[in-house]
């Protein structure tokens, strides 16, 4: 089968010039693929908070600018009893 043998799904040899970086049967990480990665740990770990920094960013500006808005410059429309009665009751009814 052109560079693998497949017996019962696993995996018994690698391509040529393949080097493995997981088990075959488990599909673990290697020791060979943890080596391979740690170089860039800390630079990926710095490059996750800075683009998750800016929709926190985004939402806490957000929230804190909907936070202060007073409403009490726009005047309430007056009711009449009558209609404030009658909508109760729709109220009410729907309940």
């Amino acid at each position: 089968m052109h560079g693998t043998l497949r017996t019962m799904g696993k995996i018994v040899g690698a391509p040529k010039g393949h080097d493995r970086y997981r088990d075959p049967v488990t599909h673990q990480i290697t020791p060979a693929l943890y080596r391979v990665r740690q170089p860039f740990f800390w630079r990926n770990t710095i490059g996750l908070f800075a683009v998750g920094a800016i929709p926190l960013a985004v939402y806490l500006y957000t929230f804190q600018k909907m936070t202060e808005d007073d409403f009490g410059d726009i005047p309430i429309p007056p009711i009449s009893d009558e209609e404030l009665k009658k909508l109760q009751s729709e109220y009410e009814g729907k309940t």
